[in-house]
C-alpha cells in the first residue's frame, strides 16, 4: 500500500504504542502527528504499519453521575485556546457531547502571548485552557531553556492571570506534553502538565475543564477524583472551585 498523508499508522520498533495520522512524507522519512496523544514524531517509511481507521474514532470516557447538571444549572463557560488545530476539533466534539458551553480558538504556540489578553476581553470565560505542543528537549527539567514551547504557555498564562487574578473567578488549564510543571503553577495555572514530564491526551485538559465547569461555584471540586479521571493521569494542579450556577426564579430553584 502505498503511503498518504491523512493515513492512520503505528510503529514497529515501539511496539505499536501510539496511533499516528501521516502529517507529511519527505523522500523516505514521514512525520506523524499523534491521534489523541500530542505528539510530533517521526519515522522511516518501513518502521510504520498502517492502521483501520476505525481505530481513530474518538471514545469520551463516561464522567459520575453528578458532574450531568439537573435543571436550570448554568454551567461555566470554557474559553479553549489550541496549538493544534486537529487536536482543537476533537476537544470541541467532546465538550458538546459532555453539555459544557466552549469556544475554541487555534493559535500556535509563539503567537500565544500576543492573542490571548484580547479572547479573555472578549469572551470573559470562566475557564481558559491554554494547550498545544510542548517537549522536554533539554537534560534541565527546572531549566525553562529545556522546554520547547512551555515558555510560550507560561507568558500567557501570567497575562491570563493579570487579567483575573482570582484563581477561582478564572480556571485556567496549562501546558501540553512533557510541559514544565512547575513554571506553570507558578505563573498563575491552576492545573497543569506534567509533573512527570509525560505526554498528555488530547481529551485530558477537556475533561478538567468540564469537571469545574459541571461543579458549583460554592463546592471546591474533588481534585483527585477529576485527576484520576484523565486519559493520562499525567497532570496536577491545586484546589479550585467549581463554576456552575443554578438558577431560581421567586426564590424557587428552576
Amino acid at each position: 500500500m502505498v503511503m498518504k498523508v491523512g493515513m492512520c499508522v503505528t510503529r514497529i520498533s515501539h511496539q505499536h504504542d501510539i496511533l499516528f495520522r501521516v502529517k507529511q512524507i519527505e523522500n523516505n522519512r514521514v512525520i506523524l502527528q499523534g491521534e489523541v496523544i500530542r505528539l510530533i514524531a517521526d519515522a522511516p517509511l518501513e518502521d510504520l504499519v498502517v492502521r483501520d481507521e476505525k481505530e481513530a474514532k474518538l471514545i469520551l470516557p463516561r464522567l459520575p453521575r453528578e458532574n450531568q447538571m439537573r435543571g436550570k444549572t448554568i454551567t461555566g463557560l470554557v474559553l479553549h485556546v489550541d496549538g493544534d488545530e486537529h487536536y482543537l476539533k476533537k476537544a470541541m466534539i467532546a465538550y458538546k457531547e459532555y453539555g459544557v458551553s466552549a469556544i475554541g480558538y487555534y493559535v500556535k504556540e509563539n503567537e500565544l502571548s500576543y492573542r490571548i489578553g484580547a479572547l479573555l476581553k472578549k469572551h470573559h470565560p470562566d475557564i481558559v485552557v491554554i494547550t498545544g505542543h510542548d517537549a522536554l528537549d533539554g537534560q534541565d527539567k527546572n531549566d525553562i531553556r529545556s522546554y520547547r514551547t512551555s515558555k510560550d504557555f507560561m507568558e500567557a498564562v501570567h497575562i491570563a492571570r493579570d487579567y483575573q487574578s482570582n484563581k477561582d473567578a478564572l480556571v485556567i488549564i496549562a501546558g501540553a506534553c512533557q510541559s514544565y510543571y512547575e513554571g506553570l503553577l507558578q505563573a498563575g495555572a491552576n492545573f497543569a502538565s506534567s509533573p512527570t514530564r509525560e505526554n498528555i491526551h488530547l481529551l485530558d485538559p477537556v475533561l478538567i475543564a468540564t469537571q469545574i465547569a459541571q461543579t458549583e461555584v460554592h463546592e471546591y471540586a474533588p481534585i483527585h477524583e477529576i485527576l484520576k479521571r484523565t486519559i493520562s493521569r499525567r497532570l496536577g494542579g491545586i484546589e479550585t472551585k467549581g463554576v456552575a450556577r443554578k438558577s431560581y426564579i421567586g426564590g424557587v430553584e428552576t
